[in-house]
């Protein structure tokens, strides 16, 4: 049911000129050369600094998730800044390696970026933290946000590939706010090992000790208790919502009093149907390459299905970002990757374990212990719009106050990805307004009983 927030319809320029860089940032994927497996060689050129020793991790890791590794002075390229706020990054910047616990239960590295606001922080108590999730980057290294955010638009060339720093989007309107930032880089991107792609625990463990780490830098203006917020879209909104239902659990320490969750891919099964034959199709790559890294024993499952054309967009897919695999695997149907002609859902369907690993990954089964904003548009291509209705009704059951706002954005290119990416520029203020009124202590609306 629509509630009021749901009839927002604002799609200024920002909006406009977001869904064009999008569309820019895949239509030049092809220009950076051929597209074909990850190599071995050496890299050839890129735009990014060559940043490879600090995201190798040291060789013991520290007992306490959320304990920082590393850290290095990070800049990140002013010209989005001067775009979006009229002056040079209201923020200093630095990279960060801390200590989290990885989708296989095991210790692991993760890097992020970590933004501390120029401006005195003037409401009250101490300065609050935003922890920023990153929607779909890809699967190879060069992907990590905190790679791509230092320049902007990260460009190499062996093997061929582009990463956009748009996570720095979401992480700008937060600074605005007054927040401190930390963005995750995720597991698996820039470290070791595959990218467990929306794997739901190792997305909210990666997020919560994001949020340790930064209480705990040197030179932060944090206090212990600041009070914290999660906030991410797509993959980030599932991480988000991750995080929320995790915190209670895994985090106790942290003073989590908010989550925006926007277009959460909460069905896992019914998300790859909806993405088939779309733009992000080769984005199951990710997925299936995520989930054999954890699960080995699965590997004789997916190749019952995987024809020569599925095994090869596994190979391609582990060293890419979004805008090559886009360009590689786009608009095609998952019916061409298996042996039999059926889509990649309806053979994962047909596999228990599959399925079982898969339901592990959805999201609703418990619910956050604090507030939750669930944005979605109402013609999202990628995540589907019954789906977050869905998780909202789901978290309401279980007692979470909860708001689901529908973005009413008419269908402009169903597929392409415009229609799932135009709310998440169009709604970032008010998500970010929605955290800061949790951060204040104002009374959260709910669309429990209207959904």
């Amino acid at each position: 049911m629509r509630t009021p927030s749901s009839r927002r319809t604002s799609s200024g320029p920002s909006t406009v000129a977001g869904a064009l860089a999008l569309g820019v940032a895949v239509a030049l994927a092809p220009a950076t050369g051929p597209l074909g497996a990850p190599e071995a060689a050496a890299q050839g050129s890129s735009t990014a600094p060559d940043r490879t020793a600090f995201y190798v991790p040291p060789a013991e890791l520290p007992a306490d998730p959320g304990a920082i590794i590393r850290t290095q002075p990070m800049t990140i390229t002013p010209s989005l800044p001067d775009v979006m706020n009229g002056g040079a990054l209201p923020a200093d910047a630095q990279r960060i390696m801390y200590r989290s616990t990885g989708a296989a239960g095991a210790p692991i590295a993760v890097t992020g970026t970590f933004l501390q606001p120029k401006a005195p922080w003037t409401g009250p108590g101490p300065r609050p933290l935003a922890v920023v999730t990153p929607g779909t980057q890809g699967q190879g290294d060069q992907c990590a946000p905190s790679r791509s955010m230092e320049v902007g638009l990260g460009i190499q060339t062996a093997p061929p590939s582009m990463a956009a720093g748009y996570a720095i989007i979401d992480a700008l309107t937060m600074v605005m706010e007054g927040f401190a930032v930390v963005v995750t880089d995720y597991e698996g991107l820039g470290t070791p090992g595959h990218h467990p792609y929306v794997n739901r625990d190792s997305q909210g463990r990666s997020a919560l000790d994001a949020a340790r780490a930064a209480l705990r830098l040197p030179g932060a203006d944090l206090a212990p208790d600041s009070k914290t917020v999660v906030s991410g879209y797509s993959q980030g909104g599932g991480a988000a919502a991750a995080a929320g239902e995790m915190q209670p659990d895994y985090a106790p320490d942290v003073n989590l009093v908010g989550i925006a969750a926007g277009a959460p891919p909460s069905d896992m099964l019914g998300t790859l149907d909806r993405v088939d034959g779309g733009l992000l199709t080769g984005a199951v790559g990710y997925a299936i390459n995520g989930i054999l890294q954890v699960h080995p024993e699965l590997r004789p499952a997916f190749d019952r299905h995987l024809n020569a054309e599925g095994q090869r967009m596994l190979e391609v897919t582990a060293g890419q970002c979004v805008a090559e695999t886009a360009f590689a695997y786009g608009l095609k149907r998952t019916n061409e990757f298996t042996v039999d002609g059926r889509s990649l859902g309806d053979a994962a369907r047909s596999e228990p374990e599959i399925v079982r690993v898969l339901e592990g990954y959805n999201l609703g089964r418990v619910a956050p212990a604090v507030p939750a904003l669930v944005m979605i548009g109402r013609n999202d291509d990628v995540v589907p719009h019954h789906t977050a209705v869905d998780l909202v009704r789901d978290w309401c059951e279980q007692g979470t106050t909860v708001e689901l706002r529908t973005a009413e954005v008419p269908s402009i290119a169903p597929g392409l990805v415009i229609d799932h990416a135009i709310p998440m520029l169009s709604e970032r203020s008010t998500n970010a307004r929605y955290l800061l009124d949790r951060v204040l202590d104002r009374p959260a609306p709910s669309s429990c009983g209207t959904v």
